[in-house]
């Protein structure tokens, strides 16, 4: 039977009532990242337990690195502290590695509307690579934590909110992941609601997002930048993007891209 753990991570906090609302079904770790807290055990409603682990670093990325030394489950599930696991998800998560025992990762969905689907992409489970990486979001990623303890994967501290380009580090995991040969699968069943994300909403918003996907682009995709910072660019420009130029935003992406290279 695998045992499937709950790495969490969050922020300044020095109570954890929170995590019930997380409605988990297995075990969880939890990194605090916060100067004046304390490890601890935490009791939850439903009768699990969390490890809180406390941390004066800051970073997402530095967040899930020391979870990731310290998880001890088969089967880990990536999450915030702001989801809200659906009812069945851990069924649905252990019945796909299952149904995919060379899974090394599994990628599933999750909406920002409950009862609705808002990331369809596939309808049938598939390989995942590198081409369509970057649609994964963090809280659909679940891997086999000894697979990637092995390949020596951990997230890179440069990306991620806290760092330096404050986006892109789960992405650049799964690429790490697909060049140390790990396959990686998308089962296309929602796991769990979050609220959307904010959107871009005037000119300086899109030039700092173009240059932190430029940024995050430059690292997953390296020499195959140009195709898929002209692609990005193309699909977005009339929706988040506000219309802009296709050259225009390419040469914002390219300028976070050498950002992150120097």
């Amino acid at each position: 039977m695998m045992k499937l753990e709950h790495i969490v991570s969050t922020m300044n906090r020095d109570e954890f009532t929170f995590l019930n609302d997380l409605h988990m079904k297995a075990p969880c770790l939890v990194v605090n990242q916060n100067r004046d807290a304390k490890n601890e055990t935490v009791e939850l409603s439903n009768g699990l337990s969390a490890q809180v682990l406390s941390t004066p670093e800051k970073g997402l990325s530095r967040s899930r690195n020391m979870l990731l030394r310290n998880a001890t489950g088969d089967i880990c599930i990536m999450g915030d502290d702001d989801v809200e696991y659906l009812d069945g998800y851990e069924k649905i998560i252990s019945q796909a590695y299952e149904t995919h025992p060379d899974a090394d990762i599994i990628v599933f969905r999750f909406t920002h509307e409950k009862g609705k689907e808002t990331r369809a992409r596939y309808n049938r489970d598939l390989r995942m690579r590198l081409w369509n990486i970057s649609k994964a979001a963090s809280v659909e990623i679940t891997f086999r934590r000894e697979r990637v303890l092995q390949a020596g994967l951990c997230f890179d501290e440069r990306l991620g909110l806290g760092a330096e380009f404050p986006s892109g580090e789960e992405n650049a995991f799964l690429a790490d992941a697909l060049r140390a040969g790990l396959k990686i699968y998308h089962v296309p069943q929602t796991i769990c609601f979050a609220v959307e994300a904010h959107t871009v909403q005037n000119d300086d918003e899109v030039a700092d997002y173009l240059h932190i996907k430029g940024a995050a682009f430059g690292r997953i995709y390296k020499t195959w930048f140009f195709i898929f910072a002209l692609l990005f660019v193309f699909l977005k420009r009339k929706g988040i993007l506000g219309g802009i130029s296709l050259w225009k935003g390419y040469q914002y992406m390219k300028k976070g891209r050498k950002a992150y290279l120097n």
